[in-house]
């Protein structure tokens, strides 16, 4: 349900966490208990080397629906980083994660997170799951913020000594906490400042809005905006600007993802990728300049966006900025009448992952820059 890179100076091995459930029961709304889940670390070469499981950490914190690394690494002699988790048990957990080369390769290992982010005390503590998580990546990257399915963004300081904040040496209280929408709050997204204290954000949610934050008065949005149920956000870096992905039932045959601004340059916002298929993540590369979202339907689609002083409303090639990293199809042998059923269609059919080349094929250009001819969910 999550993934992250861990960023660093690690050459070409690269250290993937991947956030997994340990069965497929549905999770309830108002909170999964101590459901047990597991997070997985890989180390990921280069070329065609397969990626090596190093060690995993088992958790009863409920599922992982985010993750994010500390944005400088943080690494250490005893650590190569700092993971925080969005927990369904309505918490943000963040782990110490140690080098590998100190642990027994391939093991699972368990035990309690290194420091607790709570929205309240316990008996106070009603915010439901956590969806979304941010970190500020400005100076110390001392700010932390996440979204809860109640409705609730808290904002935490981590390098905060307030006896108000601290319920014990590992649990910390907010320091800013808002009911930001009517419904769950599914994105959250710090801007990319480089001051040290975070200052906005923006956020989306199930009441078909998204909305822009000045954290020095949470009491007003900077920027409401009513366009469909909200799946993902992510601001920018060096714009203005986040990325939005939602979903839509009167666009009738596809969905969009737009670049929102906030209205400080003035500019619309405009549509950048149209789906024929829900979008489940979108994020943003800080380096790369571009956007990507990935599908219901199994696509990996890219996006580069244009110079940030250049308004996208006459930009021609909005287009043919877009390209596949890859698209998913299924091949099903045998269509019965159960072809419908999970248990049935396992046996007949496989999944194909096309990984397409950097010289996309004239055929898959096409089909990426038409929405109607995108692959269904």
């Amino acid at each position: 349900w999550g993934l992250a890179w861990c960023p660093g100076p690690q050459g070409h091995n690269q250290l993937l966490a991947v956030a997994t459930g340990l069965d497929h029961s549905p999770s309830p709304l108002s909170g999964a208990g101590d459901t047990r889940g597991l997070l997985q670390f890989w180390r990921c070469g280069v070329k065609e080397e397969a990626p090596v499981f190093q060690f995993g950490l088992g958790h009863s914190y409920g599922r992982v629906w985010g993750l994010a690394w500390c944005p400088s690494g943080g690494q250490s002699e005893d650590r190569e980083g700092l993971l925080a988790a969005a927990c369904s048990d309505g918490s943000v957990r963040l782990w110490a994660v140690p080098w590998p080369g100190k642990l027994l390769p391939g093991r699972v290992y368990s035990g309690a997170a290194d420091r607790s982010l709570l929205p309240g005390a316990e008996e106070e503590r009603s915010a439901g799951q956590c969806l979304a998580l941010s970190w500020h990546r400005g100076l110390g990257h001392r700010h932390l913020a996440a979204s809860f399915s109640s409705g609730l963004v808290c904002v935490w300081d981590l390098a905060s000594q307030s006896r108000l904040l601290r319920l014990s040496p590992t649990a910390l209280l907010p320091h800013t906490s808002w009911t930001a929408h009517s419904g769950s709050v599914t994105g959250v997204s710090l801007c990319h400042e480089t001051q040290e204290l975070a200052r906005h954000l923006v956020t989306g949610g199930t009441d078909r809005c998204y909305r822009f934050w000045d954290l020095r008065d949470t009491s007003v949005p900077l920027q409401e905006v009513k366009r469909g149920l909200v799946s993902g956000v992510s601001w920018l870096p060096g714009w203005a600007a986040a990325a939005v992905s939602y979903d839509d039932v009167y666009l009738q045959s596809h969905t969009q993802t737009l670049v929102a601004e906030t209205g400080f340059y003035s500019n619309r916002s405009q549509p950048i990728i149209a789906q024929n298929s829900g979008v489940w993540a979108v994020d943003t590369s800080p380096w790369a300049g571009a956007v990507a979202v990935g599908t219901a339907a199994g696509e990996l689609i890219v996006f580069v966006l244009p110079p940030s002083d250049r308004s996208m409303e006459h930009d021609k090639n909005v287009c043919q900025r877009r390209s596949y990293v890859y698209r998913t199809e299924l091949e099903v042998e045998d269509k019965g009448e159960d072809s419908r059923e999970y248990g049935a269609l396992r046996e007949s059919a496989t999944m194909r992952f096309l990984d397409l080349p950097r010289d996309c094929p004239v055929e898959e250009t096409r089909r990426v820059r038409c929405a109607e001819r995108m692959d269904q969910e």
